[in-house]
């Protein structure tokens, strides 16, 4: 964000401020003198005594002063000084009386007593002490402060500042600069005069009209001022922005219950084997595996049905335009003779999502029908694998209800640290940056741990050792290991459950030269005419098979200081009224 930039939202910030406060004073009065005197303490505190002389036109019960104490920078971090008043007395020492309340960003100190008024000449002085106000370079120490304010709504007849440091540094030391006007202003009708070592005043040439104001700037080299440590700065940045700290919270509470619920229980050895699992399908293989259901675990199922006998595929080259042009087209037949009682629920609904509109249908008759059923059938293979205790509960529902979690937690968070903003009086929209940062990474947390949170059972532990096993049996068995006798049968039994596993490829070269002539009974296809070969098998049944996938999922589409300072900068400022 550009510095004039900058300078308009602060403007218009202090615009409303202005409003506010231009209600609550009753006028009445001008201010004949303002003279800020500012202490340096060597512990980088900051004594500040304001010494304000009224002149009452009418009857007023005194006076309020109105000081910021929170503030937020240009990328929307909160700050704050540690205000602590002091006193407030007359130029004979007599105390008024006061009180003293916050008022969001500010600290309202309202001085008079409600039983009587005064008018004429009325002199306050306030004693107070900020902590946190100095700010540190690498090669300078400096007081950036708003010596009157620029809430004040009336003429400030007089203004001047004071400023006296720890160290008398001559003048050549010093770099001193002040600004005078409306906020955001880069006037200098001010005269400065450092009239003996460590002492600087500002004496601004000309009254101050009503929303005008007095900033001074004073830096000097660097070591005379001890700052707080590392520790003592972070604690003050947590306390301004607390928020900050709930997606650290977040953070751990969700290793917790990953530890506790998301963890896979036990530990299990890798069994290199190629026996099929009972009672699970290739689908719900490739499910376990990484707890989620693909495409790729549905056409593996589809083909594992077409070798169990309840279908038929068929590859076939279409010719278009006299031939000057073809496409592959992939058609399933069902085999109305194979009663589907002892299909699995998920089984079922592949096959009836198949064969909704006839026996024999093609991929092209799939699209914009078939993805309807997906859903379906991925709730049907989760439930399955639930039922048989292969997950402590539904993979999408527990990730589901991560994500929403962490959607509601991210909202809850930026919602609770805007209202905190509010509250404390930021500066907009600046100071929304921080709350709304903590529920976009709250949100981000919860959904980056939601796809560890399904946990397997033993059972799922071990069916997964299972899958990595077949994983690794493929990539290690030579071919005089399988059993030759009955090579075919292992073959296509795998097959579906290498596919699920995405090895189909090396499963399929493994039993190179197990097939004479014809290939499995199941599968036609116009591509093999010299022999068959099952690695050119499997790459044209992987082939029919991504084609048909992105035809079942297809649906019809929808419609739809180092730059520079000014007036109003820095520690400081607010303004007051009468009452």
């Amino acid at each position: 964000m550009s510095a004039r930039a900058s300078i308009a939202i602060l403007a218009c910030a202090a615009t409303i401020l202005v409003a506010a406060a231009a209600r609550a004073d009753l006028g009445g009065f001008t201010i004949a003198r303002f003279h800020t005197d500012l202490t340096v303490q060597a512990n980088a505190d900051l004594l500040v005594e304001e010494r304000i002389e009224v002149d009452f036109s009418q009857a007023r019960h005194g006076i309020y002063r109105s000081i910021p104490v929170c503030y937020t920078d240009r990328i929307g971090v909160g700050y704050s000084y540690r205000f602590r008043l002091l006193e407030v007395v007359d130029e004979h020492g007599k105390a008024h009386e006061t009180r003293v309340r916050r008022k969001g960003r500010d600290v309202r100190i309202r001085i008079g007593s409600a039983d009587r008024r005064v008018r004429g000449r009325v002199v306050y002085i306030l004693r107070y002490e900020v902590r946190g106000a100095l700010r540190r370079f690498e090669d300078s120490q400096e007081l950036y402060w708003n010596s009157t304010g620029h809430e004040w709504n009336t003429t400030i007849r007089t203004a001047s500042a004071t400023v006296r440091l720890p160290v008398a540094f001559d003048a050549d030391s010093l770099v001193t600069v002040a600004y005078a006007g409306r906020f955001g202003s880069r006037e200098q009708p001010v005269e400065i005069v450092v009239p003996g070592p460590g002492v600087v005043t500002y004496t601004v040439t000309r009254p101050l009209a009503p929303r005008e104001g007095l900033t001074i700037v004073a830096a000097w080299p660097p070591g005379a001022v001890g700052f707080p440590g590392r520790v003592s700065r972070a604690l003050g940045f947590l306390s301004d922005n607390w928020i900050v700290l709930v997606p650290l919270a977040c953070l751990g509470l969700l290793w917790r219950r990953y530890v506790r619920s998301g963890r896979d229980p036990g530990s299990y050895s890798v069994a290199v084997r190629y026996e099929p699992p009972a009672n699970v399908s290739p689908g719900g293989i490739g499910t376990i595996l990484d707890e989620q259901v693909h495409l790729r675990d549905i056409t593996a199922t589809i083909v594992d049905l077409a070798v169990r006998g309840y279908l038929t595929i068929r590859e076939s080259k279409k010719e278009l335009l006299w031939g000057l042009v073809s496409s592959e087209e992939t058609r399933f037949a069902r085999n109305p003779d194979k009663s589907d009682a002892d299909l699995h629920p998920h089984e079922r609904r592949i096959l009836e999502g198949l064969f909704e509109s006839g026996h024999d249908v093609s991929t092209k008759d799939l699209e914009n029908e078939f993805y309807k059923r997906l859903p379906g059938i991925r709730s049907a293979l989760y439930d399955r694998l639930v039922d048989q205790g292969h997950f402590a509960g539904n993979p999408s529902t527990v990730r589901r209800r991560y994500v929403g979690g962490g959607f509601a937690a991210g909202a809850l968070t930026a919602g609770v640290g805007i209202l905190w903003v509010f509250w404390r009086g930021g500066v907009l929209p600046n100071a929304l940056i921080v709350p709304i940062a903590s529920g976009a990474v709250t949100f981000l947390l919860f959904l980056f741990f939601s796809p560890a949170m399904p946990r397997r059972t033993h059972a799922g532990t071990r069916l997964r050792m299972w899958a990595l096993g077949f994983q690794e049996f493929t990539a290690r068995v030579d071919k005089h290991q399988l059993e030759q006798a009955d090579a075919r049968s292992v073959f296509e039994r795998l097959l579906p459950y290498a596919m699920a596993l995405g090895v189909a490829s090396k499963w399929a070269k493994k039993f190179e030269g197990i097939y004479d002539q014809a290939g499995p009974v199941w599968y036609a296809s116009t591509h093999h005419h010299h022999g068959f070969s099952t690695h050119a098998f499997e790459q044209s049944l992987s082939g029919a098979m991504s084609r048909a996938g992105q035809s079942l999922a297809t649906s019809p589409r929808s419609s739809g200081s180092g730059g520079g300072g000014f007036s109003g900068g820095g520690g400081g400022g607010g303004g007051g009224g009468s009452w």
